[in-house]
């Protein structure tokens, strides 16, 4: 058990000279409706910075809820795989090109998930809402207690224990709103690491949560239990616009991972599943 950890972010900026990105999985596109870009303007940016593999990962409904407009099961064929084609044919001699999206595991679903990856090359798993008994919550919006938080937590291991995912999205997410941290919570988020480890899951350090919210993560926590197990982590950029593939808070956050010695993984993520 680890002690006397708060939800702080004790990130400090490194130097980026000698920081190359090879890869990015966790990216969106303009079909979510908050953000923009087409596969193919990814690619451009990618092959820009000398990139060697993108994976495209835009929101996904989930089986028990009605987001719109994420891309769906019924709409993935029209809407989001023909982007892939089009950036494969132009580009496919420079860079390997991915199709996944980003998306909640429901328990009991597992068939909606098997439709996903006969269409995609790989899911992210992006739990922003997850199950407290029979009562569906948000990690933004409802409670920050521990049994929400801990319920938070077994959502995610049963996620990571399906089989279907390539990579964990940002795991700390339910800290968003500051809760306090007890011991069970943070032995509930050393659980979820050991759990992604013993899956070969590698869990996410997102560029995206040091850009955009007022709360930042990877937190602390999160990077001394991935140090505490040697789990194995990639960085994201979360990129809901391609300028954002690359760019220095992406950069910054590969060269803190490295100084704190995490078990990187540079390519391959798409491959894992």
């Amino acid at each position: 058990m680890l002690k006397g950890y708060d939800n702080n972010y004790r990130y400090k900026q490194k130097s980026t000279e000698a920081i190359t990105v090879k890869s990015n999985y966790h990216t969106h596109n303009y079909l979510c409706g908050h953000a923009g870009g087409t596969v193919s303007d990814y690619a451009q940016e990618a092959i820009n910075h000398g990139m060697t593999e993108l994976g495209i990962s835009d929101h996904c409904i989930p089986p028990v809820a009605s987001y719109e407009p994420y891309v769906s099961l019924s709409t993935i064929d029209e809407k989001y795989l023909p982007q892939f084609d089009a950036a494969r044919k132009k580009y496919s001699d420079k860079l390997k090109i991915y199709s996944g999206v980003e998306i909640e595991y429901f328990e009991g679903h597992d068939d909606y998930y098997k439709a996903l990856l006969k269409k995609l090359d790989y899911l992210v798993l992006g739990q922003h809402e997850y199950m407290r008994g029979r009562v569906r919550c948000n990690t933004f919006f409802d409670g920050v207690d521990d049994e929400n938080i801990l319920a938070y937590f077994d959502n995610v291991k049963l996620g990571l224990k399906s089989g279907f995912f390539a990579l964990l999205a940002h795991p700390d997410l339910i800290f968003y709103n500051h809760p306090k941290i007890t011991n069970r919570v943070v032995d509930g988020l050393e659980s979820v690491v050991i759990a992604a480890k013993e899956g070969d899951v590698p869990l996410e350090l997102n560029a995206n949560g040091i850009r955009n919210h007022r709360f930042r993560y990877p937190t602390d926590i999160l990077i001394e239990l991935c140090k505490k197990h040697d789990a194995p982590v990639v960085i994201s950029a979360d990129a809901h616009t391609p300028v954002d593939l690359c760019d220095h808070f992406d950069k910054e956050l590969y060269a803190y991972a490295i100084d704190n010695r995490l078990n990187i993984v540079y390519e391959g993520i798409a491959k894992r599943r």
